[in-house]
């Protein structure tokens, strides 16, 4: 008797548990290290079955990270919802990051980490996939630069546009910073083999971070 075809759910789950693991497998190895077969293997699946899902790598690479943003901006979203002051808003955008970081590294390492790609300008399926991809992270900056004005609202409104961005940057790489920190593990000393960021050091990050935007923000000496 054959084998019934795959639902359409059923299909979507299994493109996302590929995702899944090609996330974490290209976090640890890098992406031109990722072998189809080893991953197939992983998956309990043949390369050839990948295949039928995603066509090469550069293609998982793409939809996973596209996958990524389209998870991490549905938590955020989600949690914006809840909140009526700014600057709570702001606070729950940035535990959103380093909660998204630490439940889905691989996601997040391919998201804001990425490998560089030479994409051939004449397939225009792995570009479409690469510009909505794009097109997520400028909605996710947009966002980011709408609850900083709404957070601080008098002191940015005197403030041109690039000071606006410096702000911004500032903001995530603090956040981001203290993800990588942890992530690498890399300052033994003063993580104590610690692997995830305990609650307590977020607060307490969170609030210096604050504390340093009102100053910048508002000109507050």
């Amino acid at each position: 008797m054959p084998k019934k075809p795959f639902t359409p759910e059923e299909v979507a789950a299994q493109r996302e548990r590929i995702m899944s693991a090609a996330s974490q497998v290209m976090a640890d190895v890098g992406f031109h290290h990722l072998s189809m077969r080893k991953l197939a293997a992983q998956l309990g699946m043949t390369a050839s079955n990948i295949y039928n899902y995603f066509p090469d790598k550069e293609s998982l690479f793409l939809h996973t990270r596209l996958h990524g943003f389209g998870l991490l901006l549905s938590d955020i979203n989600e949690q914006m919802s809840l909140n009526t002051d700014a600057r709570a808003a702001l606070m729950n955008f940035a535990q959103c990051m380093i909660q998204f970081a630490q439940q889905t590294p691989g996601y997040y390492q391919l998201m804001f980490q990425p490998p560089r790609l030479r994409l051939d300008d004449t397939d225009h399926q792995h570009r479409d996939i690469q510009q909505q991809s794009e097109r997520m992270l400028e909605e996710w900056q947009t966002h980011l630069m709408s609850l900083l004005a709404d957070a601080f609202p008098e002191g940015m409104k005197s403030k041109p546009e690039t000071c606006h961005r410096q702000l911004a940057l500032f903001f995530i790489s603090s956040v981001h910073g203290l993800i990588d920190t942890y992530h690498h593990g890399a300052l033994s000393g003063l993580l104590s083999g610690i692997e995830l960021i305990p609650d307590d050091v977020i607060r307490t990050q969170l609030e210096w971070l604050m504390a340093s935007l009102v100053r910048e923000a508002e000109g507050v000496a």
